[in-house]
């Protein structure tokens, strides 16, 4: 698996396009993978010069005993003529709301015979900054602020996010 991102990584940084406006993009965080065991994809769509909607969804493998998936959505400001310029309307800095649900699983030993497991809400915010690099590729950090709204016994999940998307626009 880490071979795959490994290749996909380098494909990103080889291609050679010419960066222009787009309407859409797709990115992953390979770093989280290879860190924590946490696979994250998000497809963004612009919806204006300013603003775009993103879906993102999630496999956690949190421990040796939990596991998740999850979807999840956002809204993004991006903050054109406040810090940036009007080139690239769908990058540099970008602010939203965002939430997320989650459907976690145990399957460790249980000798009580307890229910643990079910879902999480999360809702909160976020804050990303979308790098070009010179072509239709992009790199972009990103911090997730999230608040628990609905918990889940005996987990002990935090759900503030940081990562770095690696990604393609058309």
């Amino acid at each position: 698996m880490k071979k795959v991102f490994l290749f996909l990584f380098v494909a990103l940084f080889s291609a050679s396009s010419i960066f222009a406006q787009y309407e859409k993009a797709i990115s992953a965080d390979p770093i989280d993978l290879l860190v924590s065991t946490v696979f994250n994809v998000t497809y963004e769509q612009k919806l204006s010069g300013s603003n775009s909607f993103t879906v993102f969804g999630s496999y956690y493998n949190y421990s040796d005993d939990w596991s998740a998936y999850g979807i999840g959505a956002s809204y993004r400001w991006y903050l054109t003529g406040v810090i940036q310029d009007d080139r690239n309307p769908i990058s540099g800095l970008s602010v939203g709301p965002m939430a997320r649900i989650s459907f976690w699983d145990y399957t460790g030993p249980n000798p009580l015979n307890l229910d643990y497991g079910g879902s999480m809400v999360v809702v909160g915010g976020e804050v990303a900054y979308k790098f070009p690099l010179g072509n239709q590729f992009f790199v972009e950090p990103i911090v997730r602020l999230g608040f628990i709204v609905s918990d889940i016994d005996y987990l002990g999940y935090d759900p503030l996010g940081l990562g770095i998307n690696i990604g393609y626009a058309w």
